[in-house]
């Protein structure tokens, strides 16, 4: 025998509704596998499982830069083919967090709810499209993404990003 692993289903992401198709990954082959710190729930930005790929809360240490970026820094929505969407990337040292993106405009209003309270894996990213909550397309301008995750233990972590939706004058 190579390995074993005792599943238990207390090892879920507490804040779940239910675990009933939702695939239990590990995080780490270089943890203990039955360490029960070493497995969460898969994200739900992956639809709670990735049969066939790279677990959702798969961590790598060893290439842990800013945990969160966005990039383009100046994106324009036109279609064209060129920084049309504004990527939203982040990278965690631990699995768990629960994240909510807000993107404001240059007067603090809210242009965009793009996330509210979703599981993340340890790394992804989402994207923006520069339309609004009502479907418009933002207007041209600085907009302000503000990004809330929290865990488990208590940790509560706020970034502020920005970014410019640009376009032909």
């Amino acid at each position: 025998m190579l390995d074993d692993f005792s599943y238990n289903e207390d090892m879920h992401f507490s804040l779940l509704v239910t675990t009933e198709g939702v695939s239990l990954e590990r995080i780490s082959v270089d943890q203990p596998t039955n360490e029960d710190s070493n497995w969460h729930s898969a994200a739900q930005t992956v639809g709670f499982a990735t049969p066939g790929y790279k677990n959702s809360q798969f961590l790598d240490k060893s290439d842990l830069t800013e945990e969160i970026t966005v990039s383009p820094e100046i994106f324009s929505p036109d279609n064209d083919g060129k920084d049309d969407l504004l990527e939203i990337s982040y990278k965690f040292g631990q699995p768990g967090f629960v994240a909510t993106i807000t993107i404001f405009d240059a007067k603090g209003r809210t242009a965009c709810k793009l996330v509210q309270n979703e599981l993340l894996g340890s790394s992804g990213s989402f994207m923006w499209d520069g339309t609004e909550d009502n479907g418009q397309l933002a207007l041209k301008g600085v907009y302000l993404v503000y990004i809330q995750v929290f865990n488990l233990n208590g940790n509560l972590k706020e970034y502020k990003k920005t970014c410019v939706l640009a376009g032909y004058l």
